[in-house]
């Protein structure tokens, strides 16, 4: 992925089983090599807590250093962005390679609402970011 250059995205949907079935459409893809690097997350609100439902990092890639370290989306962020999710809604947060943006749109079908964010590696709070992006306007 270039050190410079990322995409991210962020899909809401009213179950987690729908975030999870996208999440695993997504791998598909990368399986069969249609979609590049990636990192990505479910999460959700679990008995009114933040939660990572699953987490996937294909492969283990250095998105934003200054922000996630190594290459997932770090654990905080994920749950900060949780608490902005309804009771009952779960989120995939998606960041990898520009080439990935038409496979991810094609991929995720079930997503009541979808967002898209291009920025840099300076980016700051990009899972909250993105979870705003996508808040009905």
């Amino acid at each position: 992925m270039s050190d410079d250059n990322s995409v991210g995205f962020v899909a809401v949907y009213d179950s987690v089983e729908a975030a999870v079935a996208d999440l695993e459409a997504l791998d598909g893809l990368r399986q069969d090599q249609l979609v590049g690097k990636y990192d990505a997350a479910v999460i959700d609100q679990e008995n009114g807590k933040p939660h990572i439902v699953k987490r996937v990092d294909h492969p283990r890639i250095n998105v934003l250093p200054e922000v996630i370290g190594k290459g997932a989306l770090p654990s905080g962020q994920l749950k900060d962005a949780a608490k902005g999710l309804a009771p009952g809604e779960a989120a995939l947060v998606f960041v990898g390679e520009p080439t990935v943006e038409k496979a991810f749109e094609n991929a995720v079908k079930s997503a009541n609402t979808l967002a898209k964010q291009d920025f840099d590696s300076a980016a700051d709070d990009l899972a909250d970011a993105l979870l705003k992006a996508a808040q009905p306007s």
